[in-house]
């Protein structure tokens, strides 16, 4: 059931997405990712990792480092993440101010591609968790500081009123466990107190450095991706400022964003109605409801709930928005402008331009897609040594749809042990 699931939903988003797009060409590797099958998932990574661009092969990379931890391959997984990690941070704030009117005229995804705040984060946490399950403590502890430090840079950027939906509980709870085992409890309160904002079922009563525990970290569900659809739009002067007009899907009403005069001068084609490609984040179905851990043959308890980051990227997309249309929108309208030929110098540029790059014909539909929608959390408190760990899957009406391979986890006295489980969609 599984498995027709994830091929009728990704079949669907293919077909909308068009089958150049990043989206549709990743719709095989979610069908393996999500049934389970990791061997023909990373199969299928190689062959686009081998075969992408350079704007497109980190990604690529970030996806099979993902699949190869799933898969208990943690050495691979490191890899792999350290690569895109490097890449990204090399890549990050490099574009100029000078740059900025080449680069809403070339395509975003000609460009090598730049995470979201939140996959940042969690391109450590993921890093983290492949040390950890590796055994390589030293390696676990060192991203769980960069994972803290990210957290600081991310969230301070935000305005108070955005801080929670922005925030990623997860990096901050395996963070706090770590800040336990080293029996850093002032730190581990403070992670804490941050996720009882957010979800006060998920925490501990109290961090502690002296009880044996496992934690069982789940997945469920695949966080949305993005398609590309077609909105239309034009510029418009009001009272010497020009500003654009946009009507996106769904009956959200118009959008309406002020343009730089250092896009747009003179009053051609100003009001004239144009149609551009757009990246539209489209929510995933969920197959599972909820989780079950048993515990060396027992259902123990149900996971909650510790972070949406289906929810954290819509949040994201809804901020940047803005930005989003101004860019896609300046692409066409500045080929509008080659195409009619128009005089002056803006027109000269332009048409420069419109021979260097190729015609927008679809949005950047790229973002991590073998990330969960969700990460449910369950901790117990055991005894020292080996325990048998698998995880039971119900549907919203209580009915078991699947069961995890078990897998076996060690636990030492007095500390606790992160088991890390990947999900149904």
């Amino acid at each position: 059931m599984i498995r027709k699931a994830v091929i009728m939903a990704l079949a669907v988003l293919a077909a909308a997405a068009g089958c150049a797009t990043y989206t549709a060409r990743m719709s095989s590797t979610g069908v393996y990712y999500y049934d389970g099958e990791y061997d023909l998932a990373i199969g299928e990574l190689d062959e686009l990792v081998l075969s992408s661009s350079n704007e497109d092969c980190c990604l690529f990379m970030l996806e099979r480092g993902k699949v190869r931890l799933a898969a208990g391959m943690y050495d691979s997984a490191i890899v792999d993440m350290q690569v895109a990690e490097r890449r990204f941070d090399e890549i990050e704030g490099t574009v100029s101010v000078g740059e900025m009117l080449s680069t809403s005229i070339i395509s975003e995804g000609s460009k090598e591609y730049h995470p979201e705040p939140h996959e940042k984060i969690l391109l450590n946490t993921y890093l983290l968790l492949s040390y950890w399950e590796s055994g390589a403590r030293g390696g676990a502890y060192v991203e769980r500081n960069r994972v803290v430090r990210r957290l600081s840079e991310y969230v301070g950027n935000f305005a108070a009123e955005d801080d929670p939906p922005l925030d990623v509980p997860f990096a901050r709870y395996v963070a706090a466990v770590l800040y336990e085992n080293e029996g850093m409890l002032d730190d581990a309160r403070i992670e804490y107190d941050r996720i009882e904002n957010l979800y006060p079922e998920a925490i501990p009563w109290t961090p502690n450095s002296h009880l044996t525990e496992i934690v069982v970290l789940t997945e469920m569900g695949r966080a949305p991706v993005k398609i590309s659809r077609e909105i239309r739009g034009y510029f418009e002067k009001v009272n010497g400022r020009t500003f654009g007009y946009f009507t996106l899907p769904g009956g959200a009403g118009q959008h309406v964003y002020p343009v730089s005069s250092a896009f747009l001068s003179g009053d051609a084609e100003l009001g004239t109605v144009f149609t551009f490609a757009f990246p539209e984040y489209v929510r995933m179905p969920r197959v599972a409801a909820r989780c079950r851990p048993v515990i060396d043959g027992v259902e123990t308890g149900t996971a909650v709930t510790l972070d949406d980051i289906e929810e954290t990227a819509m949040e994201e997309f809804k901020r940047d928005i803005g930005t989003i249309l101004l860019k896609s929108a300046l692409r066409t309208y500045l080929q509008l402008l080659a195409q009619n030929k128009l005089d002056g110098d803006l027109g000269r540029i332009a048409s420069v331009l419109s021979k260097l790059f190729s015609a927008v014909e679809r949005a950047d539909t790229r973002s991590w897609q073998t990330l969960p929608s969700e990460i449910a959390v369950f901790r117990m408190e055991v005894e020292p040594g080996s325990h048998e760990v698998s995880l039971r899957y119900y549907d919203a009406g209580g009915r078991l749809i699947c069961q995890s391979a078990v897998r076996q986890v060690w636990v030492e006295k007095g500390k606790k042990q992160l088991a890390w489980m990947p999900g149904p969609p």
